[in-house]
């Protein structure tokens, strides 16, 4: 099963998976951290590195971000190094909750790369503004 692993700065990322899990219900091989002023990036890094390769279980696994080019995203880059014989991972920035819904509930009937880049559409997809979608009554 690919595992899902939320990266965010605060309590962000732990919101993500209350909401998950009151929508689906409890979900095997998910993790989150978050990142806090307290927090070395050093230490960080190691722990993203430690929960990524826990999670591999030979199908990979799929990194949420906040920001793209921020310290959670950038520690994935930097690890990369360091895992790519280990865990097979792609992190994709910009989380929102209908990707980290998509991910857990098509995980097992896709594979990676394929589940990378629909995780990504349905993220895109779901942003829409009320008056735009369903016309404005003056």
């Amino acid at each position: 099963m690919i595992g899902v692993l939320i990266l965010t700065h605060g309590e962000l990322a732990a919101g993500y998976l209350s909401a998950l899990r009151l929508i689906t219900g409890e979900a095997e091989n998910i993790d989150t951290l978050g990142l806090y002023h307290e927090t070395s990036i050093e230490d960080y890094k190691e722990e993203v590195a430690a929960k990524m390769q826990k999670m591999e279980q030979g199908e990979g696994v799929i990194v949420f971000c906040d920001i793209f080019g921020a310290s959670p995203y950038n520690v994935t880059a930097q690890n990369y190094q360091v895992l790519k014989d280990k865990v097979n991972y792609r992190s994709i920035t910009g989380v929102n909750l209908p990707m980290v819904i998509e991910a857990v509930c098509s995980r097992e009937t896709m594979e990676l790369n394929e589940l990378a880049k629909y995780i990504q559409t349905v993220g895109k997809e779901g942003i829409k503004e009320l008056f735009e979608n369903y016309g404005k009554e003056e």
